[in-house]
């Protein structure tokens, strides 16, 4: 196998591992590195076939969390978006002894609507896919703008964001393509009720891909876990309201040091 790339920076003694979405690279954090590299050491993951790791073949869950599980410090904090969500839960049904804390954000241990699940249409999905094929750059673009439809003060913000992520390589079709398979075969429903590590999730209230209504169903399924809804933000509130996204994983660091 080739080299896989890991970033790590800033200087705090928490470490925090972020993972991002489907079709994204670690970039997309770039606007959150100044309000919290000196409270944790952040790493910054490239998954396989993703950023600079994009001449990595993409993984299964099984095996990406295999593949990470070598590289995340002990006691870290891991925190995945979307289809990050998925990985850094499989992680923790695989290799709880090395992690200290979860952090979910708008995402779903099933994506994909079900009987009594809420979740995102295959249509949905595989348009999006097409879209990603057909014109990745615009595509992206498109999806980082309507992260702040409701803001009138970080257009400038998002601009830079859209050059940083696309500055990255490209996946290629065939990443995308299982990625869009991983979100429609996975299911984790049963399994991570057998998560006891603390477990935080957030959601956007205005997110169409992962509806807010999944919070209530996991706080009933997960009743050891937290969920917090972030009002007028879709499904990267990490972007739409970075000062109270950065304020509740501050949050939610400081509870763990008190277990």
């Amino acid at each position: 196998m080739k080299k896989f790339f890991w970033n790590t920076i800033g200087t705090g003694k928490v470490h925090l591992v972020l993972i991002h979405g489907w079709g994204f690279n670690s970039k997309i954090w770039n606007t959150l590195l100044s309000e919290l590299n000196t409270n944790f050491t952040i790493h910054l993951v490239d998954l396989p076939g993703f950023g600079k790791n994009n001449a990595l073949q993409f993984m299964n869950l099984k095996n990406t969390a295999k593949l990470l599980a070598q590289y995340i410090p002990q006691n870290a904090i891991l925190l995945g978006w979307s289809m990050g969500g998925l990985i850094i839960s499989k992680m923790a049904l695989s290799y709880p002894e090395k992690i200290k804390g979860l952090i979910s954000v708008s995402s779903s241990p099933c994506f994909l609507i079900r009987p009594n699940w809420p979740g995102i249409s295959k249509n949905t999905l595989l348009k999006f896919y097409c879209q990603l094929v057909k014109n990745y750059e615009k595509t992206i673009e498109n999806f980082i703008r309507i992260q702040t439809i409701n803001s009138k003060y970080l257009h400038k913000d998002t601009n830079i964001l859209k050059k940083i992520v696309l500055s990255q390589p490209k996946p290629r079709m065939s990443t995308l393509k299982k990625g869009l398979e991983l979100l429609y075969s996975s299911d984790l429903r049963k399994e991570i009720t057998k998560i006891k590590i603390p477990f935080l999730r957030i959601y956007g209230s205005l997110d169409a891909l992962v509806p807010k209504t999944i919070a209530k169903i996991l706080d009933k399924k997960l009743p050891n876990s937290q969920s917090v809804i972030i009002n007028r933000c879709t499904h990267a509130p990490f972007i739409s309201d970075k000062y109270k996204f950065c304020s509740i994983i501050l949050k939610f660091s400081k509870y763990l040091n008190t277990l």
